[in-house]
């Protein structure tokens, strides 16, 4: 009655049998809760579940606690490291993060170029294939598709480069970017000629 399981490295679950996803800047990120049942919520220095398989440094019930390398404590902490980047779902079996669409990326870390591939993928709202209508008649995942199955092709219609945000700012007179973002929001730069997102 008093025996229990130590899991490995990326492991969980009661038995070990469960997979732990690649973890990656939040895109959004929000307060946990009352995690405790203490009917209040703590504050971002409250460390509550400890040693858990998933957070063994602990999680907190508001924004976490975040400090940079030289122990300074980050104001912003909106964008916490999350399993599959708070923009997927984690598959238990394999460990593979099944993105929401327009994120790719093996934690969903990157938002995606547009591209003639991710136009009709499931849960990208047109069609009988939206996010609504492919999990109610279909019975799978809305959000499973584009990140696992489907390439990236024809990115940026073939007429333009994907690139991070910070790459066209420096392009633009050496502008420099430098927020959360810079190396995961994604856009087109256009060949000569074309315009468009």
């Amino acid at each position: 009655s008093h025996d229990m399981c130590t899991c490995d490295r990326n492991f969980q679950g009661a038995d070990c049998s469960l997979r732990t996803c690649p973890f990656g800047k939040a895109h959004v990120d929000t307060p946990r809760g009352d995690l405790d049942a203490s009917l209040t919520i703590g504050d971002h220095n409250d460390i509550i579940l400890a040693g858990s398989t998933l957070y063994p440094y602990g999680i907190t019930e508001g924004f976490p606690l975040m400090s940079d390398t030289a122990g300074t404590v980050i104001a912003n902490t909106a964008h916490d490291y999350m399993e599959c980047s708070n923009k997927g779902l984690c598959d238990r079996i394999n460990g593979l993060c099944e993105c929401l669409p327009g994120y790719d990326g093996a934690a969903c870390q990157r938002a995606s170029c547009p591209s003639k591939a991710n136009s009709s993928t499931p849960g990208s709202g047109q069609g009988e294939r939206s996010n609504t209508n492919f999990k109610v008649f279909n019975a799978n995942s809305a959000f499973h598709g584009r990140a696992a199955e489907v390439v990236q092709r024809d990115q940026c219609s073939g007429h333009g480069t994907c690139m991070t945000i910070e790459q066209p700012a420096f392009l633009d007179h050496g502008n420099t970017y430098d927020l959360w973002d810079k190396d995961v929001t994604m856009g087109c730069k256009c060949d000569p000629g074309y315009t468009g997102p």
